[in-house]
């Protein structure tokens, strides 16, 4: 029976463990360890079942799974510090839950009272681990496979939600541990049916939780995209404005022209060639002011008019703008482009509006090349804050969206970015580099 135990619990571990890593594989990007640390996983789990056999303290074994999965995720994804200790406290929590449920079930079939002390030292130890796993299995599957689905992706993307859930996490641990250590004196049975509704209503609360903040993730982003799209849409609604004001204008001045032609032949007629020159003067002057309010800043049709309508905007506010962008990237799509520019410019003018010294709201946007790669460089003044590449804004959820689309894009197109600040004549000035390789 006991290694039919043993045998039972390996293999649900490791389809469980290979499940598991298979479902955030989407999510993450893969280190060059990543198949290490699917055997360093493995094996972290298949030692729990062998050092049960050498009568070790349940507690080193417990110490030694909060040491070895977050190693582990650490070999296996890209993720950051918020995203180890949730991947690691999820498996850790539903085997926990799952473990203490079974374990309280075989207790009431021994008749007698649960103690981890008991379970370790019986063949029970490997046969509610496994039961633990194929449970952990089937509400992997039908939480995060069926009902959360892609919606993850968003709760990865949001950090308030993820630290609630990583709290949660740890409450839901701690209580478990304390419930399931518990030397108290009551009948045996009731402390069993207790643990057994613990260890269920645990799972199950975890459960109803992680769908919760999910959809709740979803719904968060999905404003942010909604309000994107929004703000998107009044941009180019302002920018189609301008056109048709620009047109109405022109529309004036070619029916105006038509009248000058006629003069400028009657004056021809007459031999007045200092008249002439007075009406081509005042034509031109007329021309030049209705051609001042659109200049040209990059070699990009799509782009000129987004700068140009960012210019109007960054002058409304007092900033003074120099730019002039040469963007060869042929392949990029449009959309792509107007995503790119418009989140990146976006940003330069919320962070415009707080500087509070009007005279000191300064962009510059110039264009270099760098070794095969074109360098469009962003500067702009700032509050004084310490600057450590996260959002100042309350809209942290808009704001955070907007950085990513850059990030995104930029990798899409196998480029990179470097972001700094500098302080020169009391001002700090914030450092947007954009590097892209040319075709």
């Amino acid at each position: 029976m006991e290694i039919l135990s043993l045998l039972y619990a390996v293999i649900t571990s490791t389809v469980f463990i290979l499940l598991y890593i298979n479902l955030y594989d989407k999510y993450f990007k893969r280190r060059k360890t990543f198949v290490f640390g699917i055997i360093f996983f493995l094996l972290a789990i298949y030692i729990q079942f062998i050092i049960n056999y050498l009568k070790i303290d349940i507690k080193i074994i417990a110490i030694f799974s909060f040491i070895s999965y977050p190693l582990a995720i650490f070999l296996i994804f890209k993720s950051n510090v918020l995203h180890n200790i949730f991947l690691s406290l999820n498996a850790i929590l539903k085997i926990y839950a799952a473990f203490v449920l079974f374990g309280a079930i075989f207790a009431i079939y021994n008749n007698i009272q649960y103690s981890a002390n008991w379970l370790n030292t019986s063949y029970y130890f490997n046969l509610a681990q496994g039961s633990a796993y194929l449970l952990s299995i089937g509400s992997l599957l039908l939480n995060d496979k069926l009902l959360i689905k892609e919606k993850l992706k968003y709760f990865f993307e949001l950090k308030g939600n993820l630290i609630l859930l990583i709290f949660i996490q740890i409450i839901l641990i701690v209580n478990l541990v304390w419930f399931s250590v518990s030397n108290v004196q009551i009948p045996y049975k009731w402390y069993n049916n207790v643990l057994i509704a613990v260890g269920l209503s645990f799972d199950i609360i975890y459960f109803l939780i992680r769908l919760f903040t999910a959809n709740a993730s979803y719904y968060s982003t999905y404003k942010s995209h909604t309000n994107t799209l929004k703000k998107q849409l009044d941009f180019q609604l302002d920018h189609y404005k301008t056109y048709e004001s620009q047109m109405t204008s022109f529309l004036k001045y070619k029916h105006d022209y038509d009248k000058v032609l006629k003069g400028i032949a009657s004056l021809l007629a007459a031999g007045d060639i200092d008249a002439i020159k007075s009406v081509l003067s005042d034509s031109k002057s007329d021309l030049d002011k209705l051609s001042m309010n659109y200049h040209k800043y990059s070699n990009n049709i799509i782009l000129d008019a987004l700068i140009n309508d960012y210019e109007r905007r960054f002058k409304s506010i007092g900033a003074s703008f120099d730019c002039y962008i040469h963007f060869p990237i042929k392949d990029m799509k449009e959309i792509h482009l107007i995503k790119l520019f418009y989140n990146i410019l976006e940003n330069i003018y919320e962070a415009l509006k707080q500087v509070p010294n009007v005279n000191d709201r300064m962009v510059n946007i110039n264009t270099s090349l760098t070794n095969n790669y074109i360098k469009i460089e962003f500067v702009n003044t700032m509050i004084d804050t310490d600057y450590k590449g996260k959002t100042s804004k309350n809209d942290k959820v808009n704001h955070g969206f907007g950085i990513q689309i850059i990030d995104e894009i930029i990798s899409s197109y196998d480029g990179f970015s470097n972001r700094f600040t500098l302080n020169e004549n009391n001002n700090s000035y914030y450092h947007f580099e954009l590097f892209l390789p040319i075709n």
